[in-house]
């Protein structure tokens, strides 16, 4: 039996947003490097750099850095919204998808939270704050500010376990980096990018748990034929497991029959049966 696990979307996502945080730390260490003068242009690297200050120029790259991972992660939140809106996995909720059609990602994770009835926590609000702070530091002229329910949470979470949960982050002067328009710290991108994937990976569970998954693959099946024909050419006994590798590439894992939770599976027999239907 197959099980949809999670919708295409979220490899989009992961797809995106990777390693960020891995990433920024190596550049970070790399700019440490220049800063220090252990690390030079080397005679290889063919372009014009001689700054006034390495240490000015490594401490203004440093901020670019920062600034760069925290939009490239908001970026890969309203790249989930906006696949979430794509065939052949579609949203059902028509207020939700109108919602996540819109450009604003402000707008398209609310209506994400709100549809899937998930309660203000720690996650959510740092996302939030993420949110507002990218538009103010990426957009010319900007002000915006945190919602005040965001903002009284993040200011009211218990310190200690902020601090367990998110290596140390201070989320007060979080706040307050975020009012005067600081960059954010490594620890502050960290932890917005830590909520996001961990929101988005509990958006996901709850996206497909009432998901058709008969439906689901026979969607798939109309969208891809041309794969699907050229992947089938071969013997009656390849022909099933290698349908059922195709649907574990489209967010379906194998389970156990007796382990069957809702719509959301599909027993090989149905699968295959699916199949038939559209290509036989």
């Amino acid at each position: 039996m197959l099980e949809l696990k999670h919708t295409p979307a979220l490899n989009h996502f992961k797809d995106l947003i990777g390693q960020t945080n891995h990433y920024l730390i190596t550049i970070l260490i790399g700019l440490e490097g220049v800063r220090d003068g252990s690390v030079t242009k080397g005679d290889s690297f063919n372009v014009t750099w001689n700054p006034k200050s390495v240490e000015d120029s490594a401490k203004r790259s440093r901020r670019f850095a920062r600034n760069s991972a925290l939009s490239w992660a908001i970026d890969a939140l309203d790249a989930y919204m906006g696949f979430l809106g794509k065939k052949p996995f579609c949203i059902s909720d028509s207020g939700f998808l109108k919602e996540i059609e819109k450009r604003s990602v402000y707008k398209k994770f609310n209506a994400a939270v709100k549809s899937l009835n998930f309660k203000t926590d720690f996650p959510i609000s740092v996302i939030h704050l993420g949110i507002q702070w990218r538009n103010n530091l990426v957009h010319f002229h900007a002000e915006n500010e945190l919602d005040h329910d965001y903002s009284t949470f993040l200011r009211n979470t218990d310190k200690k376990d902020i601090q367990e949960r998110f290596r140390g982050l201070d989320s007060v002067l979080m706040l307050e980096n975020f009012k005067k328009n600081y960059t954010p710290t490594l620890k502050e991108v960290a932890a917005i990018i830590q909520s996001i994937h961990y929101i988005v990976v509990e958006m996901d569970k709850e996206l497909v748990k009432s998901y058709n998954a008969i439906e689901y693959c026979e969607k798939i099946m109309k969208d891809r034929k041309q794969d699907l024909t050229k992947l089938m050419k071969v013997n009656a006994e390849l022909k099933e497991r290698k349908l059922i590798r195709y649907f574990l590439s489209k967010g379906f894992s194998e389970i156990e029959n007796d382990k069957s939770n809702g719509i959301n599976t599909i027993t090989t027999d149905d699968l295959m049966k699916t199949y038939t239907q559209h290509f036989v």
